[in-house]
């Protein structure tokens, strides 16, 4: 009887763990530190910086990361950025998202 309770305990917490493990990102911060906006060219995989659950967490990322280039007196100002939603690359190894936001 004890085994069987120590065998249902794994099973069940072994479970929980990757159930926590696998959920993937929904938005993907693409920020472009040398720009004022997004440039109009394809989405590159070099532009990508950080993974993020919500739309929210992704904007905030990116205003964090204009203020501290905002820091820098060569750099004052700049720093376009996109938040992409459910990204991935395709046959040709182009990314695509189902939406972008600023």
């Amino acid at each position: 009887m004890k085994s069987n309770f120590a065998v249902a305990t794994l099973f069940i917490v072994g479970s929980w763990l990757q159930s926590g493990c696998t959920k993937t990102p929904e938005w993907t911060l693409f920020y472009y530190p040398d720009a004022d906006a997004a440039p109009t060219i394809p989405l590159q995989v070099d532009d990508i910086h950080g993974y993020y659950e919500t739309l929210e967490q992704c904007q905030r990322k990116a205003q964090g990361m204009k203020r501290l280039s905002g820091s820098s007196v060569s750099h004052l100002g700049l720093g376009g950025y996109q938040c992409g939603q459910l990204c991935e690359l395709d046959d040709a190894s182009r990314l695509s998202c189902k939406t972008l936001s600023q």
